[in-house]
């Protein structure tokens, strides 16, 4: 039968193929026999021809052999290593995780613990903190490194991704000077394994400790830290793009550094460069922390509607990024920028979404440590079942093990449950008692302004009443015009415009609906009837109203008809009562 060239050179394409994946399974299956402490050192060779000649497909039809393998063989050992392979390549090619992997994770822990081989665990136990395993991310890292410590870590290639991974995780849950710590062991390994290290871990661990650095108010030894990675993307291990954008991002840190130590000149340069290379590249988290800065240094100047523009623009790009941090910071800006404006239906609603934000990172922060915990116990309550299955004798107790373990993890999901619900319940009582206690804190200091402002009042009437008496008894002595004396001082105004201004500000927080329903009865009320109606409203007398307003006793008594002309008053009511019934 003909067949054709092509046809022949495909069957031969395939034979090559397959057998160039059968060499591949009997290379694999070599280097993973191995048991003494190089054993990491060929494991990871296989791991780097997987990285470099293997594709998402190629890498499914060598687990489908490697399966076949298992079948035929119960090594325990070899299925460790072929299970942590299969994990490692769906991660090198952004493969989903199912929980059939994770599944195969779990296994490799428990046969390397049968095994007793402490190397095999720690790299178990890297992998699982690379997956974020049973939310175990800061736990398994800290184990790993506790057992590469313990075997050396030279025989180790990756030794630093583990302490970057706990300074990381440790950064999340706010313990600011254990990521430092564990962030600079990190660095330390920059000379001793620099073969080994993904370039970019090195400038993401500077950014880590900048950052720390920040939190804890350190500015001197956080600009250190962001001058380094200026210096390192300088080098041509990096290109363009990347040496472009984080030397915006180590620029806008610096600037951030240099205004909380109150070099607001210096500063803001370098924050808008940071903006503008975050908006280039699109990095809207750092769109978010350059306008959160921006945000208070306006707010430091006290360019309220700057700063409620740049706080705006960062909850946009906070949003966008999914940041919490960011979120808080410019919902809190923006409740402080309306704050300072008297718009209180905007602060109430930012308020609200800072206090919701505030929660929510709370949260986060405790779930975090929580996760932990639980995971901990979860891989001590493994070590109890292996210890548990290894002395059993019968399946009766092997039962009542399980249904023992059953009943503590049951029970610790529920304290665990209890505590978070208590947790929140605590916060959202302290949110409710700040914000009571902020509104009462309002109300008594524009109370006690309002009582000052009579007072004042009171003290500059006395005072005219004094001139008038030194005045009288000048008339007398150099025979001046009493009745042009008397004009010039009625026409002496007690308060000044500034002074009103604080005066309206400040009764308004004390009765807010006065002026809304004032003027809604009286929509073309003038500002010398709406000071009128205040005064009245404060059961000022007129003669004391005559002195405030800098006009005769007679012309408050004509003011007052007036008022009452406009006003829809009753019958028998008096402008008095009506005034003080509109609150």
């Amino acid at each position: 039968m003909f067949r054709s060239p092509f046809f022949i050179i495909l069957i031969l394409l395939f034979c090559n193929l397959s057998f160039a994946q059968k060499a591949d399974v009997v290379r694999f299956l070599k280097a993973w026999s191995c048991k003494d402490k190089t054993q990491t050192q060929k494991a990871e060779e296989t791991y780097l021809v997987l990285k470099k000649e293997y594709n998402p497909n190629k890498l499914e039809a060598i687990s489908k052999d490697l399966d076949s393998y298992l079948d035929r063989d119960k090594d325990h050992r070899l299925k460790a290593r072929i299970y942590m392979f299969q994990v490692l390549g769906k991660r090198e090619f952004s493969l989903i995780l199912t929980k059939q992997d994770t599944l195969k994770v779990a296994q490799v822990i428990k046969i390397a613990r049968n095994l007793k081989d402490d190397q095999l665990l720690a790299e178990v136990y890297a992998l699982a903190a690379d997956i974020d395993f049973q939310g175990g991310y800061l736990l398994y890292n800290l184990k790993a490194l506790e057992l590469q410590r313990k075997i050396g870590f030279g025989y180790f290639s990756f030794v630093q991704n583990r302490f970057f991974g706990a300074s990381i995780a440790l950064y999340r849950t706010h313990d600011f000077k254990e990521s430092i710590e564990y962030g600079k062991q990190c660095l330390a390994f920059r000379n001793m394994k620099s073969q080994n290290w993904d370039p970019m871990v090195y400038i993401f661990q500077l950014d880590v400790i900048g950052a720390s650095y920040i939190a804890l108010g350190k500015y001197e030894d956080a600009i250190d830290y962001y001058k380094q990675i200026i210096d390192t993307v300088s080098s041509k291990a990096y290109n363009g793009e990347t040496k472009e954008l984080w030397k915006g991002i180590a620029n806008g840190n610096i600037g951030r550094c240099l205004f909380y130590q109150g070099e607001i000149q210096q500063a803001l340069p370098l924050i808008d460069a940071h903006l503008a290379i975050a908006l280039k590249y699109e990095q809207w988290n750092n769109v978010a922390i350059a306008e959160n800065s921006k945000g208070e240094i306006f707010l430091k100047q006290r360019d309220f509607l700057q700063a409620y523009s740049s706080f705006k623009k960062a909850l946009s790009a906070a949003i966008r990024s999914d940041r919490l941090e960011d979120k808080v910071k410019a919902a809190e800006g923006l409740m402080k920028s309306f704050a300072n404006t008297g718009n209180t239906d905007s602060i109430l609603y930012y308020q609200k979404a800072h206090s919701g934000y505030l929660l929510k990172q709370a949260e986060v922060v405790n779930n975090g440590k929580l996760s932990s915990m639980n995971s901990k116990m979860l891989f001590d309550n493994g070590q109890r079942d292996l210890e548990n299955a290894n002395a059993s004798v019968s399946k009766l107790k092997q039962t009542r093990n399980i249904i023992i373990i059953g009943i503590v993890i049951f029970a610790v999901f529920l304290l665990l449950l209890y505590n978070r619900q208590a947790l929140k319940n605590k916060l959202e009582k302290q949110q409710i008692i700040f914000e009571a206690l902020q509104a009462k804190a309002e109300v008594d200091k524009a109370k006690n302004s309002l009582q000052q402002f009579r007072n004042q009042m009171v003290e500059k009437d006395q005072l005219i009443v004094n001139l008038r008496q030194s005045l009288q008894k000048s008339v007398l002595e150099n025979n001046l015009d009493e009745a042009q004396i008397g004009k010039k001082l009625l026409a002496y105004v007690l308060v000044t415009d500034e002074e009103w201004v604080k005066f309206k500000d400040d009764f308004n927080k004390v009765y807010p609906l006065f002026y809304p329903r004032i003027n809604a009865v009286l929509p073309s009320l003038s500002s010398a009837e709406e000071r009128l109606a205040s005064l009245i409203f404060l059961q000022m007398n007129n003669k004391e109203i005559a002195s405030t307003l800098g006009i005769g006793v007679d012309s408050v008594a004509r003011s007052k008809r007036r008022l009452k002309q406009k006003l829809p008053l009753l019958e028998e009511q008096s402008l008095e009562s009506y005034i003080l019934s509109l609150v």
